[in-house]
C-alpha cells in the first residue's frame, strides 16, 4: 500500500476501523505481553497486564507462543459466545505481533447458509422417501394396472436419478413437487388424504369419481371412512396396512365397488395418511338386509 494516496490509506483504515474491529497483542520471545490495544474488549478479552502469559490468559493462543519465525493464520476463531475473529500470528523484529479481525458477520452468514443446505435436503430426502412409497405400491400392481401407472414409475425413477446424480436440490424438490401433483391431478388412480379418527380433508377428482360424491360433498365433511367403508374403520388407525389389497367401498349411491387400495404415512404430517384406490371392477348393487 505504500503507492496508494493518503486519502485512500485513510479510508481503507477507517473503513478496517469500522467494519473488522481491530485488535492487537505484542508479546516477546518469554510469552509476557508487551503492549495491546484496539477494539480487544469486541472479543471479550480483558484485564491485560503487562508482562502477564498472554497464552495463559488467551486460551486459543495456549501452545502457539512464542512464534519461532514467519506467521500463522487462524481462521474463524471463537473468541466468545456469537463473537468469531480471524487471528494472524507474525513475527518481526524478535517480537510476536496478534492481530484480531472481526469475522463474526462472516460465520453468522455461513451458518445461515448451512441451516438452509440442511432445510434442503431434508425436505429432498422426505419426497425421495414418498417418492419410494409410491413406486413400491405400483411394482405390486397387476401388469393391467402397471402398464395405467407406468408414467408413476418412470417419474419415482427419474426422481432416483436425479437424487443420486446429486443435482441441485432445490431444483429437484420443485420438480418433484410438480410431478407429484400432476400425478394428484391426472386419472391414473384415486389419491385421498384423511387422519387417524377417519375424517378424509383431501382427494383427487378420480377417487371422488370412482365413490360418485362430489367436490361440494368433501368440503362439507359428507365423505368419511364410517360412510365408505365402515367395516375397515381400522384403514385410519395408527398402525394400518401398508400393502395393496382389495378393497371393498359403499359408494354414495349405496352401489358397492372392489378397489385395489394402499395407504402410506403423510411424511410432512404425522398421523396422517395418504391412500392411493384404483378400480378394476364396475361398481355392483346392494341393500342391507333388513
Amino acid at each position: 500500500m505504500a503507492d496508494l494516496p493518503g486519502p485512500i490509506r485513510e479510508f481503507i483504515d477507517a473503513l478496517t476501523d469500522e467494519l473488522l474491529a481491530p485488535a492487537f497483542m505484542l508479546v516477546s520471545d518469554d510469552g509476557g505481553l508487551i503492549d495491546w490495544g484496539g477494539a480487544l474488549s469486541s472479543y471479550e478479552i480483558g484485564s491485560m497486564e503487562e508482562n502477564m502469559q498472554v497464552g495463559d490468559h488467551v486460551p486459543f493462543l495456549m501452545g502457539l507462543l512464542p512464534l519461532d519465525s514467519g506467521s500463522v493464520f487462524l481462521p474463524k476463531v471463537q473468541t466468545a459466545p456469537q463473537v468469531f475473529a480471524d487471528v494472524y500470528l507474525f513475527r518481526r523484529h524478535e517480537v510476536t505481533w496478534i492481530l484480531l479481525l472481526d469475522a463474526t458477520d462472516d460465520v453468522k452468514k455461513r451458518q445461515a447458509l448451512q441451516q438452509r443446505t440442511y432445510d434442503i435436503s431434508l425436505r429432498a430426502t422426505e419426497l425421495e422417501h414418498e417418492g419410494r412409497t409410491l413406486y413400491d405400491a405400483n411394482s405390486r400392481l397387476a401388469e393391467r394396472v402397471k402398464e395405467q401407472t407406468s408414467e408413476l414409475s418412470q417419474t419415482v425413477v427419474r426422481l432416483q436419478q436425479e437424487l443420486a446424480e446429486g443435482r441441485q436440490i432445490e431444483q429437484a424438490l420443485h420438480a418433484s413437487e410438480a410431478r407429484f401433483r400432476s400425478l394428484f391431478d391426472s386419472n391414473v388412480m384415486g389419491i385421498v388424504y384423511f387422519d387417524s379418527a377417519g375424517n378424509i380433508f383431501e382427494s383427487n377428482d378420480t377417487f371422488l369419481q370412482l365413490l360418485g360424491y362430489s367436490r361440494d360433498d368433501l368440503k362439507r365433511g359428507l365423505l368419511t371412512w364410517s360412510q365408505i367403508a365402515p367395516i375397515v374403520a381400522e384403514v385410519g388407525s395408527s398402525n394400518p396396512q401398508e400393502t395393496l389389497r382389495q378393497q371393498e367401498f359403499i359408494r354414495k349411491d349405496q352401489t358397492r365397488i372392489s378397489l385395489l387400495f394402499a395407504t402410506a404415512p403423510q411424511i410432512e404430517a404425522p398421523g396422517n395418511r395418504i391412500g392411493f384406490a384404483i378400480s378394476f371392477s364396475q361398481p355392483k348393487s346392494t341393500q342391507a338386509s333388513s
